[in-house]
């Protein structure tokens, strides 16, 4: 790998509209050749005084950037190429997935599985086939009780729901304990006429 392969593999792909084969460590022989590159340039700049103004560090210097914007905008033309090749086999269309690169087969495998995945969801909310929120665990349809929706059904306990979904008022508690009954008063029904008690 160098540099020169590196801009004719970018130039074809660029001309065709469907992806060119690459062999499937593509990228992990353009991670290679830069890796080397920098390791060679920073060797040179610790050989020299004055690594800045080294014709052999900057060339290289200049080299290892080109590769990198390079690769990296080989990477996104293909990419674009991979998603719409996993619409297409999401659809049950035919594509040609022969010469992506390991990366790329992964990328393509994983959008087909997701996008078919989504599909399905959308359809099926489509058709009323979605299962609501409020379903159970067990396939039944959840309800909500009174103590979801009235915040007073836990405070009062003793109160009644009537026919109509109603709360009744409980009835007041007459168990509450009196004292003994006061003994009246003689003198006040007494009858004014009446002879007085000796």
């Amino acid at each position: 790998m160098n540099l020169d392969e590196l801009r004719s593999v970018q130039a074809k792909e660029r001309r065709k509209d469907s992806l060119q084969h690459l062999r499937d460590a593509f990228y992990d022989d353009v991670a290679a050749y830069v890796n080397d590159l920098r390791a060679a340039r920073d060797h040179r700049a610790d050989q020299v005084s004055n690594p800045f103004s080294d014709d052999d560090v900057r060339r290289m210097s200049d080299e290892l950037e080109t590769a990198e914007e390079v690769a990296e905008a080989l990477y996104e033309r293909r990419v674009g190429k991979v998603v719409k090749l996993a619409s297409f086999a999401a659809a049950d269309m035919p594509v040609e997935t022969e010469g992506m690169t390991t990366e790329e087969r992964a990328l393509f495998d994983d959008l087909v599985e997701r996008i078919e995945a989504n599909k399905a969801t959308v359809l099926n909310t489509l058709a009323g086939e979605v299962p609501s929120e409020t379903d159970g665990a067990d396939g039944t349809t959840g309800t909500n009780t009174s103590s979801d929706t009235d915040p007073e059904a836990d405070v009062n306990p003793d109160a009644a729901t009537n026919a109509h979904g109603g709360t009744a008022a409980a009835e007041p508690d007459r168990s509450v304990e009196r004292g003994p009954a006061a003994e009246p008063d003689p003198s006040e029904n007494a009858d004014p006429d009446a002879p007085s008690a000796p």
